[in-house]
């Protein structure tokens, strides 16, 4: 193979040596041998060779069940000034790789760096990962420290003891989810836990104002299925810390519903449904009156401005307005849902929305409008319409606000 480098001189098979070169430093990584790590990089002692060895130190503490590179690829070409200053054989590439974590992810997730190799009277060696998109990963946190249990792994800026009180919290969650979420899943739960707002912001890909009321995420990619096997809750500790103890185990619940169900259906439901079924299975278990766990959205039904109609999406965008009252109504609709048809019925008429036509319920459902598929939903399964569930639900909403 003849291709093109930084300075516009051919060189041959420069794509297949970085392969080789990324490959070893993927078994390095998976073997914890440092020696062979450090000796990809051009310069262990400058900032990208030292940032890079701290990389590999929070990388061998992970569960790394896979972690591998995938074939390089050419990336727009180096500056003039930035091929006078490493050289005429300097240029860059994108590299797309894949990890797992070992116990307690079932699928893979992806990465992608941009990697600016030189050539050396060794070879080829790594020299910078700023010239291109680099993205940033959970190894990247700073002081990255982790503590596990049987069915929690929890990932962030250390020390250690700044993380082991969320393994409770996932542990309780787990069990939570599993007394009420029927379809099997593998009742595991990844916490990553940054030491800022800022550092949650960029773990999720988002800017900080617009996870600023968020406490927690769920966060990971759908595989072809339409399922996830990946998903990890990302904290917001800023927003965390503002939570009594009770609200933050009722947060961890609520997140540990969505991986579950994400992990065990193929399809999305309309998000009422989704933040209604994760805090339900939240506060479960919480020993409060529905009115006091609901009283921002009841004082807006008292003053006249609550809903008039189940949330639509837009209702849970924290960037365009406080989202408590949304998440209530939408608690209540689902708790609504039990109050008639119990926990064994809501659990069926989620899984009918969010699966396969045909596979939940025997629903003969052919569209792919999650709003549609839940009227169809109503009528198959809880023996009504979603009109006449809205009325009810709303006569609800108001018999709790004057009481």
């Amino acid at each position: 193979m003849t291709t093109q480098q930084g300075s516009g001189t051919p060189t041959v098979d420069r794509e297949e040596a970085l392969a080789a070169l990324l490959d070893r430093r993927a078994r390095a990584v998976r073997e914890h041998d440092r020696a062979a790590f450090r000796a990809t990089l051009d310069d262990p002692a400058s900032g990208f060779g030292l940032r890079q060895l701290q990389q590999f130190d929070a990388l061998t503490k992970l569960p790394l069940g896979t972690f591998r590179y995938g074939t390089p690829e050419p990336a727009p070409p180096l500056s003039t000034d930035r091929v006078a200053q490493l050289g005429p054989d300097a240029w860059v590439s994108r590299v797309g790789g894949r990890y797992s974590l070992a116990g307690f992810d079932t699928g893979t997730r992806e990465f992608e760096s941009y990697f600016t190799v030189v050539r050396r009277a060794g070879g080829w060696k790594l020299v910078d990962d700023t010239d291109g998109g680099t993205q940033v990963q959970v190894w990247d946190l700073p002081d990255l420290a982790v503590a596990r249990s049987a069915t929690t792994l929890v990932i962030g800026s250390g020390p250690a003891s700044r993380l082991r009180p969320y393994l409770q919290l996932g542990d309780r969650a787990v069990a939570g989810v599993r007394a009420v979420w029927t379809p099997r899943w593998n009742a595991r739960l990844v916490l990553v836990v940054p030491a800022t707002s800022g550092q949650m912001a960029e773990q999720v890909g988002q800017d900080p104002t617009a996870v600023a009321q968020v406490a927690a995420v769920t966060d990971g990619p759908f595989d072809p299925t339409g399922r996830t096997g990946t998903d990890w809750v990302v904290i917001n500790p800023e927003a965390f810390a503002t939570l009594e103890r009770t609200g933050q185990q009722v947060v961890t619940t609520h997140e540990a519903t969505h991986v579950a169900i994400r992990a065990t259906t193929t399809r999305q439901v309309p998000l009422w449904l989704s933040e209604g079924m994760a805090d339900y299975v939240g506060y479960r278990d919480v020993d409060a009156t529905r009115q006091r766990i609901a009283a921002a959205l009841l004082q807006k039904v008292r003053a006249g401005t609550g809903p008039t109609a189940l949330p639509t999406a837009g209702d849970f965008d924290p960037g365009r307005s406080t989202i408590a009252p949304s998440y209530n109504a939408a608690w209540l609709a689902v708790c609504r849902i039990v109050d008639r048809h119990g926990e064994a019925g809501l659990v069926r008429f989620y899984l009918d929305v969010a699966t396969a036509p045909g596979a939940a319920s025997g629903s003969t459902n052919t569209s792919v409008d999650p709003d549609a598929d839940a009227r169809v939903a109503f009528t198959t399964v809880l023996r009504t319409t979603e009109p006449a569930f809205t009325r009810d639900w709303l006569a609800y909403l108001r018999r709790l606000a004057a009481s």
